[in-house]
């Protein structure tokens, strides 16, 4: 009887080791589901990054000019002058995102 009830005790520990293998697993399955999102989100976070660094030159210049010339002007003028910076920069052939303006380059 004694040996039984030991082979009992052992069948009930390694349900226990069973048991706590499943939820292991169950919980490895749902951080890997987790961080299969986590890969799609950084592959188009660097994307979009790679994209902005190589417009940073142009855009920088976009946002120091406009801070270093335009600041005592009217926002109207200001918008004008910016205009005609983007225009500038444009001809002499640097990259830079379109719809870049002081504003949104200082507020970001």
């Amino acid at each position: 009887e004694r040996m039984f009830r030991e082979k009992k005790e052992y069948e009930a520990s390694l349900q226990q080791q069973i048991d706590d293998c499943y939820l292991k697993l169950d919980r490895a399955n749902k951080i890997i589901s987790g961080l299969e999102g986590e890969k799609d989100r950084w592959t188009a976070t660097v994307e979009r990054l790679t994209i902005e660094f190589s417009l940073l030159n142009g855009n920088c210049l976009v946002g120091a000019g406009m801070v270093a010339y335009s600041g005592a002007f009217t926002a109207k003028y200001r918008g004008e002058l910016e205009e005609e910076w983007r225009g500038e920069i444009k001809q002499l052939g640097i990259e830079f995102d379109e719809s870049i303006t002081m504003k949104a380059l200082l507020e970001d």
